[in-house]
Order: structure tokens, then sequence, then C-alpha cells
């Protein structure tokens, strides 16, 4: 139900009734897409972020650890093209 990189009419209908029936949500098409382009925002800072020497990643806490200098230099940078 993709063509190319998009959802057509149908999978985005599938998309929306298949969210509404396991979350009990009812959004539009455009409150998806919003949230989702969002999330893929986040998703681009977080996988640069691990790529980077010095961090590490645990798996079990799910978290990012890094020096205090690094998570310094990095909020900034990362504050100021928000």
């Amino acid at each position: 139900m993709r063509t190319n990189t998009h959802f057509n009419k149908r999978g985005c209908k599938f998309l929306i009734t298949s969210f509404q029936e396991q979350t009990g949500h009812a959004f539009t098409k455009t409150q998806l897409k919003n949230k989702w382009d969002g999330c893929e925002k986040d998703w681009r800072i977080w996988n640069k972020l691990v790529s980077e020497s010095g961090v590490d990643r645990s798996s079990e806490l799910g978290t990012i650890s890094a020096s205090d200098e690094w998570w310094k230099e990095k909020i900034q940078v990362n504050s100021l093209s928000s």
C-alpha cells in the first residue's frame, strides 16, 4: 500500500483505522503525519548522536552516556538548530 516512499489512499485509511482500533484514539491523516514528521526529526538527531565516538549506549536502560562536556556541546548545538 505504498507507492515509493509514501502510503497511497488505501494505505493511509488502513493506518488510520488500525491505529484507532489498537489505541482507541481517532486521529486525522494530517495529525498522524505531523506526529510522524516530529518523530522522524527526533530520530535523526538521536541517530546522529549515538553514532559519534565517545558515546556509549546502554541497551538495558535505553540511555546514552557521555561526558558532561560532550552533553553541554550537543545541547547547545541542537538548541541553536531548532
